[in-house]
């Protein structure tokens, strides 16, 4: 009797194996055995500090859940959501003829060493596109307009009508707003902003001039997107132990009385230099729903300042978020494999060709089962 191929799907407490479990049931409809499996910590707050750990030093920093790997073994397809996966795991398990990550992040999977190895890594993308540029137009508003803080203040007590930046609060259409990477997130954020009659920058060395063009931003570079932008909003990944993109020296580069947001990755600022920067009013303010230590610690410098909004790395958090994880990954897959969309196959080598084929002919005779 032929082996049937075997998914494993990693959850954890955000997304659950029980969910993963349905959402891959069309899977086991098709004659795939689909193994469920749970890492990392029964919390969200817990969970937090595990992704922050493998953003800033990637997957090795983590070792992978006991007893992930024996099930590993006959396995064709593994698919995580925050698990980690090091070279070392894919390098026991050399048979896998992909990895699959529920994040358009992918810090807790090391794609170099699956390069190496041959093996392709497909990641997610648009899962949390709508949900972070609608979030991140929102926390513009918010800070600029006083929003979070006014609310804070009623429910204290008080009827506030003076702010930190009182006789210097803009409106949108005033604004030149700068946006650093120009992917799915950025250019729906340029998208949005395009309703307030803003300027929009990007600034991107891996996209086009033509393509910012035809998203209706202006192409920058580093140095003018500092100069120029009334409001900075990072949207750029961040690779494990690479420098923040602003310390202290950006800061000082940016255009006096600006604004920053982010709702990316906390390794992309240096946070001492960022409060800095907000207490010397050199920053007019700041948003972020992302930090170097997640829930902020009692001492941290953002704290106990009047010119910034916190959320607690919310950005992504809607309705459609859950549902629709695994149906972007998989309808990404189906572009991967008609041919009409690679940008889904992170580490494209010559070697993983073999291995995408085979894969390819597995998925395609599961989908005419279903």
């Amino acid at each position: 009797m032929d082996k049937k191929p075997k998914i494993v799907v990693v959850g954890d407490a955000l997304l659950t194996p029980e969910f993963l479990a349905e959402s891959f049931s069309s899977f086991a409809a098709a004659g795939w055995d689909v193994v469920p499996f749970r890492f990392g910590p029964p919390t969200l707050h817990e969970l937090d500090e595990q992704l922050l750990v493998l953003e800033r030093e990637g997957p090795d920093a983590i070792p992978a859940p006991e007893g992930l790997e024996p099930l590993l073994a006959d396995a064709e397809l593994l698919v995580v959501h925050i698990c980690p996966v090091s070279s070392s795991l894919l390098e026991r398990n050399p048979q896998l003829l992909a990895v699959g990550v529920l994040r358009g992040g992918y810090e807790n999977v090391d794609a170099a060493g699956a390069e190496k190895l041959g093996i392709p890594v497909v990641h997610t993308l648009g899962r949390t596109s709508e949900a972070v540029s609608d979030f991140t137009v929102g926390m513009m508003l918010a800070e600029m307009r006083n929003i979070a803080r006014c609310h804070a203040d009623i429910r204290a007590g008080g009827w506030p009508k003076e702010f930190p930046n009182t006789g210097r609060i803009p409106e949108m259409r005033e604004l030149t707003v700068g946006i650093a990477g120009f992917g799915e997130i950025g250019r729906l954020v340029a998208k949005k902003l395009g309703g307030f009659g803003c300027r929009v920058l990007a600034y991107d060395p891996y996209v086009p001039d033509d393509a910012v063009r035809g998203a209706g931003a202006e192409p920058a570079d580093w140095e003018t997107l500092l100069a120029e932008s009334d409001v900075l909003t990072l949207h750029s990944r961040h690779s494990a132990g690479s420098p923040p993109l602003l310390g202290e020296a950006e800061f000082a580069r940016m255009k006096a009385g600006s604004y920053l947001i982010n709702t990316a990755r906390a390794g992309l600022v240096d946070m001492a230099a960022l409060a800095a920067a907000l207490r010397s009013g050199r920053l007019s303010g700041a948003a972020l729903d992302v930090f170097d230590a997640e829930p902020l610690t009692p001492d941290h410098p953002l704290r106990g300042l009047d010119n910034v909004t916190m959320t607690s790395h919310i950005a992504f958090d809607t309705e459609a978020f859950y549902k629709r994880s695994s149906v972007l990954w998989r309808e990404g897959m189906d572009r991967l494999f008609e041919g009409s969309d690679r940008r889904v196959w992170i580490n494209k080598t010559p070697l993983a060709d073999e291995r995408i084929e085979k894969l390819k002919a597995l998925w395609q005779a599961a989908a005419a089962k279903v």
